[in-house]
């Protein structure tokens, strides 16, 4: 689901521009669920560059926000835990 095109466009964009996003068509990735994919994203390149892991990581939270009502949000997964462990500014 795409909430907003422009923010999808946009992190789109910062994972491009530091080669977070590896495309493989001819030899997918296998996913340790076993599910094979054209696409990985490697997010824990996002914490290496501040202002892209800002971004990415409060439009999350707002998205999260106008879907629900959550009492605490956290990272998860290897990728996840460290950006769930900044403070979300508010």
């Amino acid at each position: 689901m795409i909430e907003n095109i422009q923010v999808a466009k946009d992190i789109s964009k910062h994972l491009l521009q530091i080669n977070a996003i590896k495309l493989n068509p001819k030899n997918p990735f296998t996913w340790a669920s076993g599910i094979k994919s054209p696409i990985y994203c490697d997010n824990r390149k996002i914490l290496g560059h501040p202002e892209i892991r800002t971004f990415i990581k409060n439009e999350f939270v707002n998205l999260i926000e106008r879907l629900y009502n959550p009492t605490c949000i956290a990272g998860v997964a290897t990728g996840g835990i460290a950006i769930g462990a900044f403070n979300v500014p508010r």
